[in-house]
């Protein structure tokens, strides 16, 4: 009876624990750009999905406030022609910026972009000053810190299906993850920096109002 509880509890610990272990491997896998490694613990096909939705929603928003900021009739023209020109290619846009992001060579890219911002705000910031604690979790209640990113929600929906918080400087994560023997793999992510990198790419696609005003007032930039 000893022996089935010891086991027992011991199960249950590896399996609260194991989501840790695959954070973590993500996260060095992200760092050393390790593909072969990412693909293990990345359901790409979910990930984009639900990127998809929070990218077209991101969009729909953006337009309402760009309609708000109309101040004369030519604009509300253009906004107009851009409109359709989203009608037209605007799902096809986000698919490509979703292919493009959500990938292991997409999310390195970022990754890099991510450090490199950070590094010259800290030297510009922060010179000879070291960060603080709060600096570090971004004043969040931390669960778990590693490299600058602090674990601040942890919650099972269920014991193969996870949901969580993570913090940085600059940036909220919220991600799901499930098991899937032998490892826990990320198939959820919302966050509101990689939404709007993404929805960047699509509104260059697709930004015939940019490309008509410099048709229509070149020295406009």
């Amino acid at each position: 009876m000893k022996t089935s509880l010891i086991i027992i509890i011991s199960i249950l610990f590896l399996v609260y624990i194991s989501p840790f272990f695959s954070l973590y491997k993500i996260g060095v896998s992200i760092q050393n750009q390790d593909k072969a490694t990412l693909n293990n613990y990345m359901d790409w096909p979910s990930l984009q999905e639900s990127l998809r939705e929070d990218v077209k929603a991101f969009l729909k928003n953006r337009e309402k406030l760009r309609k708000k900021n109309l101040d004369n009739p030519i604009e509300g023209i253009f906004e107009d022609v851009k409109k359709f020109g989203g009608l037209l290619f605007g799902k096809k846009a986000i698919d490509i910026a979703i292919n493009k992001v959500v990938t292991p060579e997409g999310i390195f890219k970022l990754y890099k972009m991510s450090t490199s911002r950070e590094n010259k705000k800290n030297v510009n910031k922060n010179e000879g000053i070291p960060k603080t604690e709060k600096d570090k979790s971004s004043g969040h209640n931390t669960i778990v810190e590693y490299d600058g990113y602090a674990l601040t929600d942890y919650n099972f929906i269920s014991l193969g299906n996870l949901e969580a918080n993570v913090a940085a400087s600059d940036v909220d994560i919220y991600f799901k993850m499930k098991f899937i023997f032998p490892r826990w793999v990320l198939y959820t992510v919302k966050s509101e920096k990689l939404t709007n990198e993404i929805a960047k790419k699509v509104e260059d696609k697709i930004d015939l109002l940019k490309n008509l005003n410099r048709k229509v007032n070149p020295l406009k930039e």
